[in-house]
């Protein structure tokens, strides 16, 4: 059997200027405990994707000139259906509490329940080498027994700084880690 992670690498880096700046990072961890789905040698697992879904902003009455860096994380159920349920802010090693920036908390909860994805999915094979030879790591294609679409929970991290009292957000997608 093999062990599929739940989690993959991805990040999403947003920033500004040099000199004036505010941001946005965000990056995907894993959550302690986190369950994994054993997989059998005739199933491959193809990841939620996601579909434009855009960073937590800071708030209209959010009024710090500065802030250094500032990492809160959620977690969240990525549904068969592809939508977001069960957001929650995550106590994280890294991440502070929550209730330390309640406004960038509710912005976090806020973006990331309107997320939408493409669902995850267990691809059912007759036989380990029909998955071989068939999977190519973007769906179920060719002779599956089944594709089911199957709930995953994802976690991000988002890191809020602003310099100089400046807000814009650019984004660029750059590796994973």
């Amino acid at each position: 059997m093999i062990r599929l992670p739940l989690l993959a690498a991805g990040s999403l880096l947003l920033g500004a200027c040099a000199t004036r700046t505010a941001g946005v990072e965000q990056r995907l961890i894993l959550p302690e405990g986190g369950k994994r789905y054993e997989m059998a040698d005739s199933q491959a697992f193809v990841f939620p994707m996601a579909q434009g879904n855009p960073p937590p902003g800071f708030p209209d009455d959010f009024g710090a000139r500065e802030l250094p860096p500032t990492t809160l994380c959620a977690k969240f159920v990525v549904a068969p259906d592809g939508a977001v349920r069960d957001a929650a802010m995550l106590d994280d090693p890294g991440c502070i509490d929550p209730a330390s920036e309640p406004k960038l908390a509710s912005a976090v909860l806020l973006a990331v329940s309107g997320w939408r994805f493409e669902p995850a999915v267990f691809c059912n094979y007759p036989d380990a080498a029909t998955r071989d030879r068939d999977w190519t790591g973007r769906g179920c294609a060719g002779d599956t027994v089944e594709a089911l679409p199957v709930a995953v929970t994802l976690a991000y991290a988002f890191t809020f700084e602003v310099r100089n009292g400046r807000r814009q957000v650019g984004a660029a997608r750059v590796g994973g880690r």
